[in-house]
Formats: structure tokens, C-alpha cells, sequence
């Protein structure tokens, strides 16, 4: 449905893995669903433009959020909630990968200290 709304698969999948996690880049969701990050980057400007997202840079990587002062993020929120819930868990999975190598003896997970 949200492919529908917002006319690309490239938007479903931005929403989709923003309602779950606090932020996203667009090289990670290149790399994830193995589309060309110009796609990512072109949709989540017009996102940022819209006033839907916002962005901060670190480093030479930018990271989108949801724009908490937007009056229509809530809103949006909802309808991707019920685009989330009929997903099932091969949907699931494919939105939310996960790690593909195995992390480096030793090191920090983020969040945690070893």
C-alpha cells in the first residue's frame, strides 16, 4: 500500500525501516536491499524537503530521522503501522536485516560495554 501512496518502492522500504529504527543512511539501505543509492538518496531528499525527515550529518555519512516538529509525521506513523503489522515474517525479515558477517573479536557492541 505505501508503494501505492507514494509512488516507489524506494519510499516503502525508507518508512517501513524508519518505524522501527530511530534512523537510517542511505548507502545502509543501498547496501541492504541492493538498489542503487542515488534511488535512496533522491527519495529521502524529497522526504527532507517535504519536511517529513530531517537529517545530521557524521562524518561523511547522513543519517534521516523522522522530523518530530512535523504535524504529519504522527499521522504517517499510523498508516505505516498497518502497512508493518500485514507484513509477516518474511516480509519482516526482509525490511529488518540483519547482520551478514559476524562482528570482530572483541569489539563494542553499540549500547553495550564488553
Amino acid at each position: 500500500m505505501l508503494e501505492t501512496i507514494f509512488g516507489n518502492k524506494t519510499a516503502q522500504l525508507i518508512f517501513l525501516r524508519l518505524y522501527r529504527e530511530d534512523e537510517v543512511s542511505a548507502g545502509q539501505l543501498a547496501k541492504d536491499f541492493s538498489i542503487g543509492i542515488k534511488a535512496f538518496q533522491n527519495q529521502l531528499e524529497k522526504f527532507e524537503n517535504a519536511g517529513l525527515v530531517v537529517s545530521r550529518k557524521i562524518g561523511n555519512v547522513r543519517l534521516f530521522s523522522f522530523n518530530p516538529q512535523s504535524s504529519y509525521v504522527d499521522s504517517l506513523r499510523n498508516l505505516i503501522k498497518v502497512e508493518y503489522e500485514k507484513l509477516g515474517p518474511k516480509g519482516i525479515d526482509y525490511i529488518y536485516t540483519r547482520r551478514k558477517r559476524p562482528r570482530k573479536r572483541g569489539k563494542e557492541i553499540l549500547g553495550e560495554k564488553g
